[in-house]
């Protein structure tokens, strides 16, 4: 029989082992782990449907830990921090219905990327690697212009990202975006707007992740010299 409260004592557990180790951290996840759970059961869930909801709204332990890396030295204001890092209360996921063939291509490109990494999440790194993967058009004439090729980009993300821990049961269709690169995603349909563009397209995908600003990809981009405003000109100058 399920039992909510042991549950919750294993699941911290293993956040632990996969290396969340700071009390206050551990305390804030579970806090905001049990007000979830509340609210699912007060929606109409069992304990065990609420508590599997909740637990796949905070996300992977690997997913986690490297989110927490990658922020590691920042003084802590937490429950901002979780906010914002996580994504609760973020908005939803964006409509692709208008986003274009290259952009639809290159977010299947970014599916498959984590599989090579053993990543059980698709950052903002695996976005980048799928439009890079588009061998022919906006992004890859842009790249040129601006002096940096594909191949130097992915070498950095590789150097960065490294290989994860082997799961042998993961398939593409299982893995889940990451707040950051949902966040880059709607800013990619922000800048199409704000171009005036009747579609979103892979080039702004690459605005996205640029302007989400705190990612391995932008973390990436702006160490080889590329900067928003003149990918933007760029991209004006391509459609024009």
């Amino acid at each position: 029989m399920f039992n909510l409260a042991q549950a919750i004592a294993e699941w911290r557990r293993q956040m632990a082992a996969a290396g969340i180790k700071r009390h206050e951290i551990l305390d804030e996840l579970e806090s905001h782990l049990r007000d979830d759970v509340a609210r699912q059961i007060g929606s109409g869930l069992s304990e065990q449907q609420a508590f599997k909801a909740a637990v796949q709204r905070i996300g992977h332990t690997r997913t986690l830990k490297l989110e927490f890396a990658k922020i590691s030295g920042i003084k802590w204001a937490i429950s901002r921090k979780l906010m914002r890092v996580f994504g609760w209360g973020e908005a939803p996921f964006p409509d692709l219905v208008n986003f274009d063939a290259s952009a639809i291509q290159s977010l299947e490109f970014a599916r498959s990327e984590p599989l090579r990494f053993h990543h059980d999440f698709i950052g903002t790194e695996h976005l980048l690697l799928g439009l890079l993967r588009m061998e022919t058009g906006m992004v890859t004439n842009v790249l040129g212009r601006l002096g940096v090729n594909a191949e130097r980009i992915s070498r950095e993300i590789e150097t960065i990202v490294g290989l994860g821990p082997v799961h042998e049961t993961l398939t593409a269709n299982m893995i889940p975006y990451t707040p950051r690169a949902r966040e880059a995603l709607l800013l990619a349909v922000q800048e199409a707007k704000t171009l005036n563009h009747l579609q979103v397209g892979a080039e702004h995908i690459f605005l996205g992740l640029l302007r989400e600003g705190s990612g391995v990809a932008a973390v990436v981009l702006k160490k080889l010299g590329i900067d928003v405003e003149r990918t933007r000109n760029e991209i004006l100058r391509g459609h024009s």
